[in-house]
């Protein structure tokens, strides 16, 4: 927690070395998802994806002319999915449960206008998990994913449409390490024990609608 905080506040503290900032605060929604990877590299359909959320307030720099940028900031962000509800008797799917999992995320991008609307940007992001405690028996939250990675480390990249004062984004995130590992029940433990059979990966396609709230440029002598 202290080193997510600390890489926050430095990455902020940068806004006095660009010669024109502007700050945004952006909400939006998507899709978010939980992918499971197996040891071959099968991915299989436990989870389905499910709606999710993000709050942004971020700072865009600019590093040369009007060509390039830079952004960062700090989002909050609602991820997860759906994984299936199954009968005890005959194995058969009864319902489905939404997991939802809550992150503070440090995302990084580089920007370049490629028309005077448009913008290209990709980076990589780094997110805290706020939610997923484990219990007494190794489960968190009667998950099929053990959360033992607290940070999720990912890449993102999309494309960003500005007029004016407003801003309209489209951005698509995966992580690069995993979140956590598939969980067996141990007999003689009698716990849940992690298994590294099968990593999971969030997945996240999020639609937001920005407004600028602040703009500096500084003068130059």
């Amino acid at each position: 927690m202290k080193k997510f905080i600390t890489i926050s506040l430095l990455t902020l503290s940068y806004i006095s070395l660009f010669s024109q900032v502007e700050i945004i605060f952006s909400s939006g929604i998507g899709t978010t998802n939980i992918i499971s990877k197996s040891i071959p590299g099968v991915i299989d359909d436990t989870y389905t994806s499910g709606l999710g959320y993000i709050l942004e307030s971020a700072g865009q720099f600019t590093l040369f002319k009007e060509h390039l940028f830079l952004k960062s900031g700090l989002n909050f962000s609602e991820k997860g999915a759906y994984y299936p509800i199954y009968n005890s008797m005959d194995g058969s799917i009864i319902g489905k449960r939404r997991e939802n999992v809550y992150y503070l995320e440090l995302p990084i991008q580089l920007q370049f206008r490629f028309f005077p609307l448009f913008k290209l940007q990709g980076g990589i992001y780094n997110a805290l998990r706020l939610n997923m405690k484990e219990d007494e028996f190794g489960s968190y939250n009667s998950s099929y994913v053990n959360y033992d990675n607290i940070f999720d480390f990912g890449y993102i990249y999309g494309i960003n449409l500005e007029y004016k004062k407003f801003i309209f984004e489209v951005n698509y995130s995966k992580s690069i390490n995993s979140i956590g590992r598939r969980g067996i029940w141990d007999f003689d433990l009698n716990k849940i024990v992690k298994s590294n059979d099968t990593k999971f990966y969030n997945q996240t396609l999020f639609f937001k609608f920005g407004i600028k709230i602040f703009e500096f440029s500084k003068k130059e002598n």
